[in-house]
């Protein structure tokens, strides 16, 4: 029963760590594309 438990503990934790990674890169995606309203705040 262990293994199975440290099976689905690391399959699940790599889904997590996935989850992850792709909202980094949204994130980063975000902040380039909209980078000029970021700077509009700045401005006045």
């Amino acid at each position: 029963m262990d293994k199975q438990n440290n099976l689905i503990s690391r399959a699940f934790n790599a889904l997590v760590e996935g989850r992850q990674r792709q909202a980094q890169r949204y994130v980063a995606e975000f902040e380039r594309t909209h980078a000029h309203l970021r700077n509009k705040n700045t401005d006045r």
